[in-house]
């Protein structure tokens, strides 16, 4: 669910964009099948990336997002709020699931780290690695999408190369990027 502030209704509140807060909406039983969801780190419903509903809506039917906060309710992961930040909105990423939120903010945790240990103009390396899911367990897929969204704060890309010479056996599975410090 994406809602976006206008006149008279604040984004800042997303337990009031319904009739009744979610918080009464959700059931315990609900709430668990979520917390487990995240924490086997269930791909079910994950298309890591933003949903393709958002990028229909805002790519190929060009609509405008009215100014204002965007607010991604059940964020999951982040994707969307991602992808539109990326586009330029301020928004806020909001999920009941504690599990889900602990997951998205490490990406930005990822992020500031890099950004405290190299210095302006310094260069960071970063090996995209896996790009496809394999297997159930760590390390956990990522995207170079993901990467600039976090990273642009901090740093600029300055060369992707997504035919580096990979591990054997990891053909299209490794992505090679350089960043230099802001």
């Amino acid at each position: 669910m994406l809602a976006v502030s206008v006149e008279g209704m604040s984004a800042a509140s997303p337990t009031q964009l319904a009739d009744e807060p979610v918080s009464k909406q959700l059931t315990d039983g609900h709430r668990r099948e979520w917390e487990e969801y995240w924490a086997a780190d269930s791909e079910e419903h994950d298309q890591n990336g933003p949903a393709e509903a958002l990028r229909e809506l805002l790519e190929d039917h060009r609509w405008l997002l009215p100014r204002g906060r965007c607010l991604v309710a059940g964020c999951g992961r982040g994707y969307d709020a991602l992808y539109l930040a990326k586009r330029g909105h301020a928004c806020v990423a909001v999920d009941f699931c504690d599990t889900a939120i602990a997951k998205a903010q490490k990406r930005q945790q990822w992020a500031e780290t890099y950004a405290r240990l190299i210095v302006p103009q310094g260069t960071l390396i970063v090996l995209l690695y896996p790009l496809i899911r394999r297997g159930q367990t760590p390390p956990y897929r990522v995207t170079m999408a993901e990467c600039e969204v976090y990273l642009k704060r901090y740093f600029v890309l300055v060369r992707v190369d997504p035919n580096c010479r990979c591990t054997e056996g990891q053909e299209g599975n490794e992505l090679m990027s350089v960043w230099k410090r802001l």
